[in-house]
C-alpha cells in the first residue's frame, strides 16, 4: 500500500463520494415514489369519477388548437393527423407546420385531405422563418397545414402558435399517435381550474409504430419482441409514474414533454414563445415560465396525469437512442445552468428547493458522477484492493434497489394494461433488473457525451431513422 498512497487516498475518497451520492439518491428517489403513489391514486380515482361525456357535448368546453411541428415525417403523418381529426373533443383545431420538409410530407397531406392553397393572417405573432404556404381542408374545416422555411422544431412550433385561435394550445409530435380521448382527459384540469394550470401533459406508451397502437387504442403495455422497445417504455414508466408525478403533486413539474403538452396561450405568448437557443425545446419553456411566475408571486401549476393518451415512436437502434439521449442530457444541462438562479431561492418555493436541487444533481450532473463510479472501480481493481464479496453485495442492493421504481411503476399502470396476459406483465417485471446492465450502460454514455457536448457547445438535432412499418395504420 505503500507504493501509491496518494492513488489510495484518492480512491477511497472517490468511493465516498460515490456512495454518499447514492445514497442521497436512493433517500430522495424513495421520496418521490411514495408521493406519486398517492398522486396516482388521487388522479385517478377523479378520473372515475369524472363524466367525459358530458365534458365531450358540452358548449362550455374549453376549445383547444393543436399544433404538429412535422420535419420530413411522411411515414406516419397521415395517420397521425388522421388520429388528431378523430379527437373526441367539441372544439378544436389541428394546425400542422411542415419545417421545410424535403420528403413527401406536404404532398401526402394536400392528398390525403384535399388539401387547397388559402390566405391566413397570423391572431399574434411569434419569431418564426418564411412561410411558403399555407393549406386548408374543404372535408375538415378544423385543418390547417403550414409550409415554412426550416428554422427547428422550436421554430415550427411558433409558426403554428401564431395562427392558433384558442386560449388553450397542445403542443405534439409528427410521429406521436394519440388515442381519442387525448384532448379530453389531458384538459380536465384546465377545465377544473383554469386560472392555475397552466401547463398539463400525460403518460405515453413507446412503440415501433405508434400509429398502429393508437389506432387500435392498446393502451398499456407494448408487448414487443425487441428488448429495447420494452425497455424504453420502462423508462417512461418510471418517469411518468415513479418521478413526473410527484412533481406535479409537489409543485415542481419542470419538463412538460414535447410529445403531449398543454399550454394556457396567454402564459406562453407572454414569455414569447418557444426558444431555438436550446437543443431542446420543451424542458426550457417550462422552467421559463416558473420562473416568471414565481418571481412575480403569481399562481402556477403544471400538471402530469398518469392517463396513457397516445403512442410515441422509440428507436429500435441503440445508436439512435444513444443520439436521442445524448440530446435530452444536453438540454438538461443547458437548462438548469441558464436557469441556476432559481436554486435556493425562497420566492421560486419548491422549485428553488426540491425541483432545481434534483434537476443539479441527479439530471444534469449524474453522468458525472456515474462516470467517476466507473473510474474508481477500475483504479481499485487495478489496485487490487477491491474487496469482491462485499463489491458483488453491494451490487445486488443497488440493483435490487434500482428494480424497486420499475416495479412500482408496472404496478401504477395496471388498471390501463388492458387485455395483457399476466405472462407480457411479468415479462416486464423480469426486464426491470436487466435493464441495469443492457439498457443504463446506453444512458451511461449518452450522458457523458451529452455533458461534454455541452461543454463544447453543441447544438445538432439528430434526426432519428424513423422505423420500418409493417403495414397500414
Amino acid at each position: 500500500m505503500s507504493a501509491h498512497p496518494t492513488l489510495y487516498a484518492i480512491v477511497y475518497a472517490l468511493f465516498f463520494v460515490c456512495l454518499v451520492y447514492t445514497a442521497v439518491l436512493y433517500a430522495f428517489v424513495a421520496f418521490l415514489v411514495a408521493a406519486a403513489i398517492r398522486e396516482a391514486r388521487e388522479r385517478r380515482e377523479e378520473s372515475a369519477a369524472e363524466d367525459f361525456g358530458a365534458l365531450t357535448q358540452s358548449r362550455f368546453t374549453i376549445p383547444v388548437s393543436v399544433v404538429v411541428p412535422a420535419w420530413n415525417e411522411e411515414v406516419a403523418i397521415v395517420a397521425v393527423v388522421r388520429l388528431l381529426l378523430a379527437q373526441n373533443y367539441p372544439e378544436f383545431e389541428v394546425i400542422v407546420v411542415s419545417d421545410g420538409s424535403t420528403d413527401g410530407t406536404i404532398p401526402l397531406l394536400v392528398e390525403a385531405y384535399g388539401l387547397r392553397p388559402a390566405e391566413r393572417a397570423p391572431r399574434a405573432a411569434l419569431p418564426h422563418a418564411r412561410i411558403r404556404a399555407i393549406y386548408e381542408s374543404a372535408a375538415h374545416p378544423n385543418l390547417t397545414v403550414i409550409d415554412k422555411d426550416n428554422g427547428g422544431k422550436a421554430d415550427a412550433l411558433n409558426c403554428g402558435c401564431s395562427f392558433a385561435r384558442y386560449r388553450y394550445l397542445c403542443c405534439v409530435d409528427g410521429d406521436t399517435a394519440y388515442f381519442p380521448d387525448a384532448l379530453a382527459r389531458g384538459m380536465r384540469p384546465a377545465q377544473a381550474d383554469p386560472g392555475t394550470v397552466i401547463g398539463v401533459s400525460s403518460m405515453f406508451i413507446v412503440s415501433r409504430q405508434p400509429e398502429t397502437e393508437a389506432a387500435g387504442d392498446a393502451r398499456g403495455a407494448p408487448v414487443d419482441p425487441q428488448w429495447l422497445t420494452n425497455l424504453q417504455y420502462l423508462d417512461l414508466l418510471r418517469s411518468f409514474l415513479c418521478y413526473r408525478l410527484a412533481w406535479s403533486r409537489m409543485n415542481f413539474m419542470l419538463c412538460n414533454p414535447g410529445a403531449f403538452s398543454i399550454w394556457r396561450r396567454d402564459a406562453l405568448f407572454e414569455v414569447g414563445g418557444f426558444s431555438p437557443d436550446f437543443s431542446c425545446e420543451d424542458i426550457e419553456i417550462t422552467f421559463r415560465i416558473h420562473e416568471r411566475f414565481r418571481r412575480m408571486g403569481r399562481p402556477c401549476r403544471i400538471v402530469t396525469l398518469p392517463d396513457q393518451i397516445g403512442a410515441t415512436e422509440g428507436p429500435s437502434k441503440r445508436k439512435d437512442l444513444a443520439r436521442q439521449r445524448v440530446r435530452w442530457q444536453r438540454v438538461v444541462v443547458e437548462t438548469v445552468w441558464a436557469y441556476r438562479r432559481m436554486l435556493a431561492r425562497p420566492r421560486y418555493g419548491t422549485i428553488g428547493f426540491l425541483g432545481m436541487p434534483y434537476y443539479v444533481l441527479y439530471e444534469a450532473l449524474a453522468p458525472f458522477f456515474q462516470a467517476i463510479s466507473v473510474v474508481t472501480l477500475a483504479l481499485a481493481i487495478w489496485l487490487r484492493i477491491l474487496q469482491w464479496p462485499y463489491y458483488l453485495h453491494f451490487m445486488g442492493l443497488i440493483i435490487f434497489a434500482t428494480a424497486i421504481p420499475t416495479t412500482i411503476a408496472v404496478y401504477l399502470t395496471l388498471p390501463g394494461l388492458r387485455g395483457r396476459r399476466v405472462r407480457d406483465v411479468a415479462r416486464l417485471l423480469w426486464l426491470g433488473p436487466l435493464d441495469f446492465f443492457i439498457y443504463r450502460p446506453i444512458l451511461l454514455w449518452a450522458g457523458v457525451r451529452g455533458l461534454w457536448g455541452f461543454l463544447r457547445g453543441e447544438k445538432a438535432w439528430g434526426k432519428l431513422t424513423r422505423n420500418a412499418r409493417t403495414g397500414a395504420a
